[in-house]
């Protein structure tokens, strides 16, 4: 599900929902003078994956500087993910009302086996591999 082209009434919602802020600098501005910035992967990376269905991962709003600023000096992909994920849990979860996106409840891989997956991690010292971080 891609967000883009957003509706007016979308685009409005929006920055009615982040009372004029702009997501780089911090600062409040007219709803006039805010963008809603299409974040795309830049990087070359092919492991990534496919962009988000989530609405609230595909885009920033910015101010129309800001904007402009991005798009002279790109930020790096990397860190305009950051900047979305900075967003309060409350504020992801409005964006996807807005765009009426449902996330899918989590249901765990029904083939595993317990047993060999304790036996994995307490053999040869997988387990403190795992805490270590490798």
């Amino acid at each position: 599900m891609s967000i883009f082209p957003a509706s007016k009434e979308e685009t409005d919602e929006l920055k009615d929902l982040f009372q004029g802020i702009c997501e780089w600098c911090d600062r409040e501005y007219p709803s006039s003078s805010l963008v809603l910035h299409f974040i795309v992967r830049d990087d070359g990376n092919e492991q990534a994956g496919p962009q988000s269905p989530d609405p609230q991962k595909q885009f920033l709003l910015l101010c129309s500087a800001c904007h402009t600023d991005l798009h002279k000096i790109p930020l790096p992909y990397h860190l305009q993910k950051d900047l979305m994920r900075a967003r309060p849990q409350a504020l992801r979860k409005a964006i996807r009302e807005i765009f009426g996106y449902k996330l899918a409840p989590y249901e765990p891989p029904g083939d595993f086996d317990l047993a060999e997956i304790y036996e994995e991690c307490f053999s040869l010292r997988s387990l403190d591999l795992f805490r270590a971080g490798g």
